[in-house]
């Protein structure tokens, strides 16, 4: 099921597909909530890496955006709006700095973290059901990214990034294969509404606002949409890095 907002389209996948459940792969731990899944992910600690270092000053939340016009139209501007307003409603609002890039292509994506060193980084566009997401290609057409390529970017450009959101159809894979080297990673195990995933990300940043740790932030925003009526709230799946401090909460300041 997917609920449509007028002017908003369906969903974030390039085609239809079934919005299957897809199985957890084995060698990892899960367990389900009432809304989505939490995915523990197997492996060793990544050299360096502190679960418990604290947040230094205001934590920026870099958005990349893509929606080439090969593709379905999104509301990427309602979903960069949604998540703004809900932080400045939040206890924490005047600790966040949400920095939004459009059009996002390859080259960009180091040419941005390189910048601005975030600690959030937030993707929002289309998937597919082979674990790719797509980036804006030079032509103007769509340019696919794997899930191996997107693991090797976050192992070498991981620095201060605690969480990564993927608010993406089908972006459960590239999830999974970036939770060896990030705390915690939002991805999609099947297709997601447009309204969908705009309530969820809103619902998800609200809760880091009000100190909340990550995986209540995930399960109030699975619950969100199971407020909402939404078929949904079964899709998102949040992967835990080995050694992430559970009772992390972004917005802290050491």
């Amino acid at each position: 099921m997917h609920v449509n907002r007028p002017g908003w389209m369906t969903g974030r996948a390039l085609e239809s597909r079934d919005a299957r459940r897809q199985t957890i792969v084995a060698g990892r731990d899960a367990y389900t909530t009432q809304g989505g899944t939490i995915n523990v992910t197997q492996g060793q600690t990544p050299a360096g890496a502190d679960a418990t270092e604290p947040v230094d000053g205001r934590v920026r939340v870099l958005m990349l955006a893509a929606n080439p016009a090969s593709t379905t139209r999104l509301a990427i501007d309602e979903e960069a709006r949604e998540i703004t307003e809900k932080i400045r409603l939040t206890q924490d609002r005047d600790a966040f700095d949400l920095i939004t890039r459009l059009a996002v292509r390859p080259a960009d994506l180091l040419q941005y973290l390189n910048q601005h060193n975030p600690h959030i980084v937030h993707f929002s566009g289309h998937g597919d059901p082979a674990g790719e997401i797509m980036l804006a290609g030079v032509d103007g057409g769509d340019q696919p990214v794997g899930p191996a390529a997107l693991a090797e970017l976050f192992r070498i450009m991981k620095n201060k990034i605690r969480i990564v959101v993927l608010n993406a159809c089908y972006s459960a894979v590239q999830a999974r294969a970036i939770g060896q080297h990030i705390d915690y990673i939002v991805g999609m195990r099947a297709r997601v509404g447009d309204q969908a995933a705009i309530i969820f990300a809103a619902a998800f940043y609200s809760a880091l606002g009000f100190r909340r740790t990550v995986p209540q932030a995930f399960e109030q925003a699975t619950t969100a949409l199971m407020l909402h009526g939404l078929a949904d709230h079964d899709v998102p799946e949040l992967v835990v890095r080995p050694g992430a401090d559970l009772t992390f909460r972004i917005s802290t300041t050491g």
